[in-house]
């Protein structure tokens, strides 16, 4: 008799178990859906400056779910737009360690981190966003981490680095002047010139913005045009305060 009340006290367990774990499922799913539609709302509202409405969502998800990786980047996105870099690392790196696979989120603490001029630092997290094979935004990490080895006078990694970025269907526009300047930086002008070629093709028109003022001058140069070298550099003047103008007075010093 004993044994049959425990057979049946056993049966009786199971039972319950069985039917809390649906009931745990379905909450944990709803949880997870309104967490989803608090952050897409929120990163509407950010998308169009309106901060104090993205926060209230933002802030509603992580109440929902304070373990929700999702959210802390969402945070951490609007912290960013306030220019609160503290609090936006925070974020960040509490979203990594909720998911070390959350490859948004690494993308964007490297970003963070090149912007503060800790290049190394930032290299390591786009290496590893850009080999997430499951990360939709490949092509960008690759820019990321290209632009982080230019920093770093890792100029023929650079180069790697730029043309997966191309394969991967990173605009031309972002990449081409960036991989000229690559390839100028390694001693290897032909290649500038070639890639130099298809900027010029892309852009369709003459150089205006100081970077590009810059690329051209550099390129004039090579070539021997010192009469269009010197009118790019006419127009590079007009911008005295830029990084460019400088490391043009650098340069021809």
């Amino acid at each position: 008799m004993k044994a049959m009340q425990k057979g049946i006290t056993f049966a009786l367990m199971v039972f319950l178990v069985a039917c809390a774990n649906p009931q745990k499922a379905e909450r944990k799913v709803r949880t997870h859906e309104a967490v989803q539609n608090r952050v897409a709302a929120g990163m509407e509202y950010l998308h169009q400056g309106q901060l104090n409405e993205a926060r209230q969502h933002f802030s509603r998800a992580l109440e929902r779910d304070p373990s929700s990786p999702v959210a802390h980047n969402a945070m951490a996105l609007l912290y960013k737009f306030e220019g609160d870099p503290e609090r936006e690392e925070h974020h960040y790196k509490r979203a990594l360690r909720l998911d070390k696979s959350y490859t948004a989120a690494r993308n964007n603490y490297g970003i963070l981190l090149y912007q503060r001029g800790e290049y190394e630092a930032a290299k390591r997290e786009f290496e590893q966003a850009a080999n997430d094979p499951k990360y939709g935004a490949r092509a960008g990490a690759f820019e990321n981490l290209a632009r982080s080895q230019m920093a770093l006078g890792e100029y023929e990694e650079a180069i790697s680095s730029f043309q997966r970025a191309l394969r991967l269907g990173q605009p031309e526009s972002s990449i081409l002047p960036a991989l000229v300047q690559a390839y100028l930086e390694n001693d290897q002008p032909r290649e500038a010139v070639s890639y130099y070629e298809q900027y010029l093709q892309q852009s369709q028109g003459e150089p205006s913005t100081p970077a590009a003022l810059w690329l051209a001058i550099r390129m004039a140069h090579y070539q021997g045009q010192s009469a269009l070298q010197q009118r790019y550099e006419q127009r590079l003047q007009q911008f005295p305060n830029s990084d460019e103008y400088h490391a043009w007075q650098a340069w021809r010093n």
